[in-house]
């Protein structure tokens, strides 16, 4: 079964950034509104995200591994989803943000305060959000509690993570952000192994020209993410994780399970291409605009 991801429309930098907060206000409003029950995506691979933005758990055998930690208002619920599946929060050992944005930094802090996960981001977000905080997009929330999550570790090209029977190798894909990285790893059942990649960044707000003359950021943006797609499309995967549930239909994909038991959409060996091949239409769309 295939869906294909939804990457939305290319609309005038302005309008996107006027509609930015309102769009947000609810979530931080009625956060529990926005939650789904966690479920497993394939063997030791989870999803403890909500609707509005993906978190995805990997459980190593030697302790837990996420992947990005959400809106910091929605961390109590984050931390239900991982103890619902039957973990111990206890046992987050790495914590990896996929990029410098704080709506996926935003549980950080606390989960290094009440269990010391250690925390991972790339080197080239970490120094662009040090010289100039702002372009983490703190200022953008409704709330002044959210606050900057600093790593621990600053991530290089093609550096590996590696935590029990999982390694992460981690390739530098700028585009949404100069340090978006693209995650590429195993996942396992017991008898098959399947191998996830997640594009930890792809939304066009930070793409624009504007965007980037406002926030003192190159504006070739659209041509490195082009460069970016050019660099991951050979690389295989059988499962897409996405950064936002619409990137890759998470939760069109769930409700399928729920509906057809024994039927898994996540493992799709095409959906890597498929995945891409969208997000560079949309691409070449938004250099086609001028944005």
């Amino acid at each position: 079964m295939y869906m294909e991801c939804n990457l939305g429309t290319n609309k005038p930098y302005r309008e996107v950034m006027d509609n930015f907060l309102p769009n947000l206000k609810d979530y931080y409003a009625h956060p529990e509104a926005y939650q789904i029950a966690p479920f497993r995506i394939f063997g030791n691979l989870y999803y403890v995200g909500d609707k509005k933005v993906c978190m995805h758990l990997v459980d190593t055998g030697d302790g837990l591994l996420l992947f990005d930690s959400g809106y910091g208002h929605a961390t109590r619920y984050l931390l239900n989803s991982i103890q619902s599946l039957g973990f111990d929060p206890r046992d987050i050992r790495y914590l990896i943000h996929s990029h410098g944005h704080f709506d996926h930094f935003g549980g950080g802090n606390e989960l290094r305060r009440r269990y010391g996960a250690k925390i991972f981001m790339s080197k080239a977000d970490l120094d662009l959000i040090r010289e100039w905080p702002e372009r983490a997009l703190l200022h953008l929330g409704p709330v002044a509690g959210d606050s900057m999550c600093w790593p621990d570790v600053a991530l290089e090209d093609r550096d590996l993570i590696t935590l029990g029977n999982t390694a992460v190798r981690c390739l530098l894909t700028p585009g949404h952000t100069m340090g978006t990285m693209t995650f590429f790893f195993n996942v396992t059942d017991g008898t098959t192994v399947c191998r996830a990649a997640y594009l930890g960044g792809l939304g066009f707000l930070t793409v624009y020209k504007a965007y980037c003359r406002e926030y003192g950021l190159p504006q070739n943006k659209c041509a490195l993410m082009k460069a970016s797609i050019r660099r991951i499309w050979d690389e295989p995967a059988d499962i897409v994780l996405g950064n936002h549930p619409n990137h890759n239909c998470t939760l069109e994909k769930r409700a399928w399970m729920l509906e057809h038991p024994g039927s898994n959409p996540f493992i799709n060996p095409d959906a890597w291409h498929i995945f891409l091949s969208a997000l560079e239409r949309r691409r070449a769309d938004f250099e086609r605009l001028g944005y």
